[in-house]
């Protein structure tokens, strides 16, 4: 065996080993056919983003593969989220994905419900979502009453206070 075949074996081997190496550290594994594709529309996604995680019941199951824009006219403006899920958690095509957030300062993530009950969800499923609001949203619904309110109140203490003050210039 020359010198010339062996460093090309040797470089042949190292290139597959750099391209394995590089999407096992991007979280695939192209060594692994067991995944299973599934789709989700919103019409807003939050913090979603490309990577983000999907769980059930808190374990760590796959990962969102990609946002893009629905293409059916009488979605327009809707988002499509493409995830992947490992075949190892079988679910129904009743489970509903739902958008949440873990952290107030992270971006969010998918959990899907399970529901265990109908037919088997399989790759290129559409799964149904939801949105679930986050601390700062509800906290902020729950301000705007208060809000309204002490406007009202500020609105009131103005005028007394210029009653008085015209009362105090004469």
């Amino acid at each position: 065996m020359s010198k010339e075949l062996k460093i090309g074996i040797v470089s042949i081997i190292a290139i597959v080993c750099f391209i394995w190496g590089f999407n096992f550290m991007k979280g695939q594994n192209i060594f692994d056919p067991g995944i299973r594709f599934f789709k989700v529309e919103y019409k807003k996604v939050g913090d979603l983003t490309k990577s983000s995680v999907v769980t059930i019941h808190g374990l760590r199951v796959g990962k969102v593969e990609d946002i893009v824009f629905n293409e059916d006219p009488a979605k327009r403006g809707e988002l499509v989220v493409r995830f992947s899920v490992e075949k190892d958690f079988p679910f129904s095509k009743n489970s509903v994905v739902k958008i949440y957030s873990p952290s107030p300062l992270g971006g969010s993530n998918l959990a899907i419900i399970p529901d265990y009950t109908g037919e088997e969800a399989a790759s290129g499923d559409t799964l149904p979502g939801e949105m679930e609001q986050g601390l700062f949203t509800t906290i902020g619904e729950r301000l705007d009453p208060l809000q309204s309110k002490l406007e009202s109140v500020i609105i009131k203490a103005d005028t007394l206070f210029s009653s008085v003050n015209h009362v105090l210039n004469k």
